[in-house]
């Protein structure tokens, strides 16, 4: 038989989907205190179950607080079209009405232009006390004996759980660089968001990219092998956004900080009770982000083989191609080329003539490095487009650097050897073996790779072709 819930049902579940984990009960008491416009946050984390937010914000009137634990009572919107276009953390109504429910929560508040505050304690859902209380400012939240009443949530909850409720207020000291956090007594001062990055993360050099509406700050493969942080804000909340994570992932980009901004209409992130997967209405907002750092270069098109008559390149006449080899002849010897390797040292020192005509984008470094350098160096350093800043006693902080280069390439070429990532590049860029050609198109890739300036190896140092006497084969096959 079909019957209505019983209330107290009702606001259970409803409370469990909101405060699903300590993590997420901490995360609306954070993003409540954004909303109140501090210029300071404390959070203080006991254990899982004990905690507490503080802010200097704009506080509750004393005679709201009780409202303020109902459910579905909020300040933030009025009306549906409200939704299209709110730019607060929360607005639902849920998240103090939820937490109630299953914990012990205190809430002392003094609104701005009040001259007493006042405190409500609120134990399963109902209200133990409400009184008024003297206190400074802001609001104060402090959740204890949370699940007491949900015994088998509670057992659920293991170690971990304090792990990421540290890295939820890590990803908030990311996204809000201008608000001065505590968490348990340590004090993340008001700042930048490239020095918050580096407080955050010392020993890692970013490389920054920005457009209309976006920064995106990641790291070469060299600079961090194994994935710490991909981390996704929009409008400064953190949240999932697949088509922009799949995209980046595909282009060998495992550590990244990306921060959108955009107006709260072309954005739903109201697809989850988490309010954790955003949808963006506006798909060049994406593209923009993947091109970004997306190569540059494209691979020629290469369609079927055929046969064609033979071309003549000075000595060697073009004779066909395969799957993976150029094959061409002169005189005396056929010769048999590795298509790939062929393109790769076309690839390559077409990318080194760009570095050097400066032709490349630039990124900025996160934190800038610092080098030792000689006069010959800076001149190198300038002739691969590398902008820095000379300091005192022989030394450098490099700024910006090509987009197709890291640190490590700044240090080689400082070094005397030509940076690494563009040979890695050209081998990415070049087409793989077993692909099939067209005639025209093999032919013009043979001619590209016979006006380099370097034509026995590729890049890394790999032989590009070997060749067979005419004479070998014509005894072979018993030929005059």
């Amino acid at each position: 038989m079909i019957s209505k819930l019983p209330e107290e049902v009702i606001r259970k579940i409803a409370s469990g989907q909101t405060a699903s984990s300590p993590t997420a009960v901490l995360k609306e008491l954070i993003e409540n205190a954004i909303d109140a416009n501090p210029k300071n946050i404390k959070i203080e984390l006991e254990s899982p179950f004990s905690f507490s937010v503080w802010d200097d914000g704009i506080g509750i009137p004393y005679n709201e607080l009780s409202v303020a634990v109902q459910r579905f009572t909020t300040s933030k919107i009025r009306t549906v079209e409200d939704l299209e276009r709110i730019k607060t953390f929360g607005f639902r109504g849920e998240a103090l009405f939820a937490i109630s429910q299953l914990s012990k929560l205190t809430i002392r508040s003094r609104f701005k232009d009040n001259s007493f505050g006042g405190e409500i304690v609120v134990k399963g859902g109902e209200i133990v006390s409400l009184k008024p209380v003297a206190f400074s400012k802001g609001t104060s939240v402090r959740v204890e004996e949370l699940y007491f009443n949900a015994p088998a949530r509670k057992s659920s909850f293991k170690k971990g759980e304090k792990l990421r409720m540290n890295k939820l207020v890590k990803d908030f000291l990311l996204a809000f660089p201008e608000i001065t956090f505590w968490l348990n007594g340590e004090k993340f001062y008001s700042t930048t968001l490239e020095n918050r990055i580096k407080t955050l993360f010392p020993n890692v050099f970013w490389s920054l990219v920005e457009g209309e509406n976006f920064k995106l700050f990641f790291t070469e493969k060299a600079e961090m092998e194994r994935k710490q942080v991909a981390s996704v804000f929009v409008n400064k909340r953190k949240v999932k956004v697949k088509e922009i994570e799949n995209g980046l992932e595909e282009l060998g980009i495992k550590n990244y900080i990306l921060f959108v901004e955009v107006p709260p209409e072309l954005v739903d992130v109201n697809l989850s009770p988490s309010k954790e997967v955003a949808l963006l209405k506006d798909r060049s907002v994406i593209e923009s982000i993947l091109s970004s750092v997306r190569p540059k270069t494209q691979l020629p098109v290469f369609l079927k083989f055929k046969e064609e008559s033979s071309f003549r390149y000075g000595a060697l006449r073009f004779l066909g191609s395969d799957e993976k080899f150029i094959v061409a002849h002169d005189g005396d010897y056929y010769y048999f080329f590795d298509k790939h390797l062929v393109h790769e040292r076309v690839n390559y020192e077409k990318l080194l003539k760009d570095l050097k005509s400066k032709k490349l984008k630039k990124k900025r470094l996160v934190p800038e490095l610092k080098v030792e350098v000689s006069e010959d160096a800076l001149k190198t350093l300038e002739e691969f487009g590398v902008g820095f800043e000379v300091l005192e006693n022989g030394r450098a902080v490099v700024k910006e650097i090509p987009e197709i280069l890291n640190h490590e390439d700044v240090k080689a070429i400082i070094s005397g050897q030509n940076p690494d990532s563009v040979s890695k590049i050209a081998c990415k860029r070049a087409v793989k073996s077993g692909w099939s050609v067209e005639f025209s198109s093999a032919e013009e890739l043979f001619k590209e790779f016979l006006k380099c300036s370097e034509r026995e190896v590729c890049p890394h140092g790999r032989r590009i072709y070997v060749k067979i006497k005419k004479a070998k084969i014509t005894s072979q096959l018993k030929r005059k």
